[in-house]
């Protein structure tokens, strides 16, 4: 099976890639990256023999590889709302996009593409968009026209909401790395109130659920609803303080934390907890690493 691939040198996608190489037999594999060097490093072909590795810019490269399944994670995630990170943001997420799905459109075996998603696009909660940031505006806005283009071509889509992801290699920091490194502080780290309840899943799982749909694409396809959304997460929310708790009794040092010494975020997620039932029930995947197992893991790092 060919499989092409964007945002491989991301937090997911250095998870995702030695999880498919390792778990999915006879795959071809084309990733499309801004820095190709970097790529090229992470990912050598002296040892990832099924990669191949091409610029965004390559797309007639990508028509003639000619993928059955697309897994779209390439994005601008950012808190940030300020003017100047509106051209950069919709160009990394909606105008590569779209010219991506252009490209596809004209690659004859094309299945499925696989989009991904945000939970901060439902503020209120799942069935309704409601963006808490610019950026899952921007998410939303992007999955008209993967309808679009599914609709005009005929090849199938989900899309994929990770929840709190956690755990592997720390690209940028989250909630849990500003707890962990608060326990050598000798300074109090500035937090929220901590009273947010999120659900956090580890990378590991994240990755597993791409990987499990390369493996069981023919579910995928046969899906009754185009479309569909799968909320990736524990089905357990967990407040931060809960999760600072759970980080202390595990490392057994207390975390240097100042509680409300930062304020909540204009339109912050307070509550936030993956609908999973449709996940099993549909394909019968379900994570596997709770909270606390996933926290000692992190803790190997």
């Amino acid at each position: 099976m060919k499989v092409a691939l964007t945002g491989i040198t991301g937090f997911v996608g250095q998870n995702l890639i030695p999880m498919l190489v390792r778990d999915c037999s006879d795959l071809e594999i084309l990733t499309l990256n801004v820095d190709v060097a970097e790529a090229e490093y992470l990912y050598p072909a002296s040892v990832y023999l099924q990669c191949k590795h091409i610029h965004t810019t390559e797309l007639d490269k990508l028509v003639e590889f000619n993928p059955e399944i697309t897994i779209h994670l390439a994005t601008i995630t950012t808190a940030r709302n300020d003017t100047e990170i509106i051209k950069p943001m919709v160009a990394a997420n909606i105008e590569f996009g779209v010219l991506l799905l252009d490209a596809l459109s004209k690659c004859s075996n094309m299945r499925l593409f696989v989009n991904t998603g945000s939970f901060a696009e439902y503020r209120l909660g799942p069935g309704t968009f409601e963006s808490a940031y610019l950026y899952t505006a921007s998410k939303t806005a992007f999955r008209t026209f993967v309808d679009y283009y599914s609709k005009l071509v005929g090849y199938h889509y989900i899309t994929v909401v990770p929840y709190s992801v956690y755990g592997g290699r720390m690209m940028v920091k989250r909630i849990m790395d500003y707890i962990r490194e608060s326990m050598d502080s000798e300074t109090q780290v500035d937090m929220t109130a901590g009273e947010q309840i999120l659900d956090f899943i580890h990378v590991d799982d994240v990755a597993g659920f791409f990987t499990y749909v390369i493996n069981h694409a023919a579910k995928f396809y046969a899906l009754e609803k185009n479309g569909e959304e799968f909320h990736l997460g524990t089905g357990r929310g967990v407040s931060i303080r809960e999760v600072a708790a759970i980080m202390e009794e595990i490392v057994g040092k207390k975390c240097n934390i100042n509680w409300g010494g930062r304020p909540y975020r204009d339109r912050d997620m307070m509550y936030a907890v993956a609908p999973i039932a449709k996940n099993l029930l549909l394909t019968g995947w379900v994570a596997k690493i709770g909270i606390r197992e996933g926290i000692e893991l992190m803790m190997k790092d």
